[in-house]
């Protein structure tokens, strides 16, 4: 718990300067870092509940910051789309958002976890609760490939660099590395690629926020990739500065020069 903390505070002190152009107190980064796990936890409770909730959520509690955006990123004779979200907010809600808005299933892999009984729970809450159609991560690419080229939907996650393997960016004005995968799925499957994020609000409501990210279409495949995903963090910047202390990835390393 400590090491965790120690993460975070660090990790949110860059975050904080970076959104306010000054240092921020003592006393700031304490409530903050009080408040990331505060926002932890809410995770845990609104995954459970999300099976039978998270359809009336939307339908009562959340309000997108603007429908015309998100009724263009849902047209359907405008071609597949790749749906991008960070470890931040009510993260469990986009999946179903899209679902919702887009009368289809859409595709999300699913790393393997240790924890046969975990691992089944999580596959309930996600493809029966939310509307996922959930695959394994091993083989993804393919199944993903093919669902864009149907004109369908897929979700992903994408702002903790796990392979340290990772396309350098500037995150939060330092060096960091953002995972390949969403750029470079849009570059080769020509897909639209979206940022998408819902914050928790005060009395229990939540904004939803959609960006659409430029995917070069001529050009060199892996300048592309890297163009796609400076735009990624660019997204993620903007829309974590509204909340940052709904980032949960602030509990691990972000960047190499502030290591565990």
């Amino acid at each position: 718990m400590r090491t965790r903390a120690a993460m975070a505070r660090k990790n949110l002190a860059r975050v904080y300067t970076h959104r306010d152009g000054v240092a921020p107190t003592s006393s700031a980064l304490s409530r903050g870092v009080e408040l990331l796990f505060e926002h932890h936890v809410r995770f845990y409770i609104e995954t459970a509940r999300a099976p039978r909730h998270a359809r009336k959520i939307i339908a009562t509690r959340v309000r997108l910051e603007s429908e015309e955006s998100v009724r263009a990123a849902f047209t359907r004779d405008s071609g597949g789309g790749i749906f991008l979200a960070a470890h931040f907010g009510a993260i469990e809600l986009p999946g179903s958002i899209l679902a919702d808005r887009s009368g289809m299933k859409p595709v999300a892999p699913m790393e393997e976890l240790g924890n046969p009984v975990l691992q089944r729970w999580m596959l309930r809450v996600r493809g029966e609760g939310l509307g996922l159609r959930i695959i394994r991560a091993q083989g993804a690419a393919a199944v993903m490939s093919a669902e864009l080229a149907a004109g369908g939907i897929v979700g992903l996650v994408g702002d903790r660099n796990i392979t340290g393997r990772g396309v350098p960016v500037s995150l939060f004005g330092a060096p960091a590395r953002l995972p390949i995968g969403a750029g470079l799925l849009a570059v080769e499957s020509g897909a639209r690629l979206f940022v998408a994020a819902v914050i928790r609000e005060d009395r229990g409501l939540y904004t939803g926020y959609i960006r659409q990210v430029e995917v070069p279409a001529t050009g060199d495949r892996m300048e592309r990739t890297k163009v796609a995903l400076v735009g990624v963090a660019a997204a993620f910047e903007e829309l974590i500065s509204k909340a940052p202390e709904q980032w949960w990835t602030l509990f691990y390393p972000i960047w190499d020069d502030l290591p565990s």
